[in-house]
């Protein structure tokens, strides 16, 4: 093994936690059942937060090499030898915020899963999910990205079902499992063609092309190989129409692992389908009109079925599908026009969905831990209950609406700023769609942060209409705070957020030939 040992630290750091967190558990749960959760707790976030010390100096090599021209920071041998990783601006940028979120996360839990009898199994999983999360990003060929991608999707189908003891969990999970499965055949099936016709699965540099590369390979195998890794790759990034088990895993996955799912695990998918369709010499005015014409569907699928859902986290989980349609329309803009700046909205549209999907998932969770909520119907006057829930689950709403001064306001103002600069017929249908969906959305966000402050208070599930206030575990006030915080922090001053993604974007743009 060779190459920069900082790009595969961060992955040594999550798998060795993983083991640790597991062992642990086990061997503590039985004698220490009433302070084990947090021990738990607390031992997971402390690997995350080391797992993104690790990974801070790979943000200034990479950054060099790219203002350089030179390679980018890379560790390991290409085949048999071992795994094979390279560090990039925009995987690090993924990475870091995968990171941040599972410290946040692991943090909620400490109390969240204070019911639960198997968490011993939930910390370890959580830590390989962002393993192979890691490992899927920062993959340099085919077959390590398949790898680890599918250690990212196995822990994903687990922690979904995490709560077996209800039907609902299982057929999710399932349901999950099942549609994962066929993205992962279809992966499989493509980069076995693409071996067959290429002999080669590495990806390109971007800034320095190898002679190997998938560029050269025009024949028919390589073509349906590259078409079923990008199918495969879609369903994982629930691109309509491949989209169809997000609602059950999402609605149905503990709260903090919806967190996680919706706000960074889809689109870091949807990065590495970005890095082999352009590694693989899709022309990039190509992918980005298929990305335009995809994004509108997300869009107005997304936004059209949230406004009948009854339930709010299903709720939440369509509106991921249409906040995937905004991000994929910034990123199709860049790559058709070759518009930078649209490809840094892109990936700050990423950052700032993570902040806010992430805020409400953890906001509803508290409503259901303390409440018992489930419907909308039962957020009715929750403000009486649970205050703080109930002002970072309206930020959090009024972000993905694109209110201002909040996050999401200035993700999508970035966003009509492009489509506003590209003088195209497609792109006037695209700002139309996207105006439209923008009021389409605001007919459930609203709606929804009125009930959250109207009165009278629903009854709770149990029929009691006591109307105190319920004091809210710290484990729990922290990330609400933190992320609360961060939807404000971003939206009232973007310009730090979008120097953080420029790296990412020019990144990208090399690779878009």
């Amino acid at each position: 093994m060779t190459g920069v040992l900082w790009v595969a630290l961060p992955l040594v750091c999550l798998a060795g936690g993983a083991f640790v967190s597991y062992v642990t558990g086990r061997l503590l749960m039985a004698r220490l059942p009433g302070a084990c959760n947090k021990l738990l707790a607390s031992l997971t976030a402390v690997t995350f937060l080391l797992a993104l010390g690790a990974l801070a100096p790979l943000y200034p090599m990479t950054q060099a090499a790219l203002s350089a021209g030179r390679s980018m920071p890379q560790w390991g041998s290409l085949g048999a030898e071992g795994a094979y990783l390279r560090a990039d601006p925009g995987g690090v940028l993924v990475v870091s915020i995968a990171l941040g979120m599972g410290a946040l996360v692991t943090v909620y839990s400490g109390r969240y899963l204070a019911l639960d009898r198997r968490y011993e199994t939930y910390y370890p999983l959580l830590l390989l999910l962002v393993t192979g999360l890691a490992g899927m990003v920062l993959a340099a060929d085919l077959f390590n990205l398949y790898m680890f991608c599918e250690l990212m999707s196995i822990s994903a189908y687990a922690l979904v079902a995490f709560r077996r003891q209800t039907g609902t969990a299982i057929e999710a999970g399932f349901k999950y499992l099942v549609m994962g499965s066929v993205g992962t055949v279809i992966i499989l099936m493509g980069i076995s063609f693409i071996y067959r016709e290429t002999g080669d699965l590495s990806l390109p540099e971007g800034v320095r092309w190898g002679q190997g590369d998938l560029r050269g390979a025009v024949g028919p195998w390589a073509r349906v190989g590259l078409a079923c890794t990008l199918v495969g790759l879609g369903v994982k990034s629930a691109i309509v129409p491949a989209h169809t088990w997000l609602p059950d895993a999402h609605g149905r996955a503990p709260s903090s692992i919806s967190a996680m799912l919706s706000g960074i695990v889809i689109q870091s998918a949807f990065y590495a389908l970005l890095k082999v369709s352009l590694g693989s010499g899709l022309p990039a005015r190509s992918l980005g009109t298929v990305l335009i014409v995809l994004s509108l569907l997300n869009m107005t699928l997304g936004n059209g079925l949230a406004l009948i859902q009854t339930n709010t986290k299903r709720l939440l989980a369509y509106s991921t599908i249409a906040q995937m349609g905004y991000i994929m329309l910034s990123v199709g803009i860049g790559l058709r026009y070759g518009i930078l700046s649209a490809l840094q909205a892109g990936f700050f549209l990423i950052l700032a969905h993570a902040a806010m999907k992430g805020l409400a998932f953890l906001s509803k969770g508290v409503c259901r831990f303390y409440c018992d909520t489930t419907a909308i119907a039962q957020l009715k006057g929750i403000v009486s209950r649970l205050p703080l829930a109930a002002v970072t689950f309206a930020v959090a709403l009024g972000g993905l609406a694109g209110m201002p001064p909040l996050a999401g306001f200035a993700g999508k103002w970035f966003l009509m700023t492009q489509v506003l600069g590209a003088a195209d017929a497609l792109l006037y249908v695209g700002l139309v769609v996207f105006l439209l969906n923008g009021v389409l959305s605001l007919g459930y966000y609203l709606p929804l942060i009125g009930t959250l402050f109207s009165s009278p208070p629903a009854p709770l599930a149990c029929g009691e209409e006591n109307e105190e206030r319920v004091r809210i575990s710290a484990w729990m006030v922290c990330p609400l705070v933190i992320l609360g915080g961060l939807v404000l922090a971003i939206g009232l001053y973007p310009g730090p957020w979008l120097d953080w993604t420029a790296g990412a974007g020019i990144y990208l743009q090399s690779l878009a030939r």
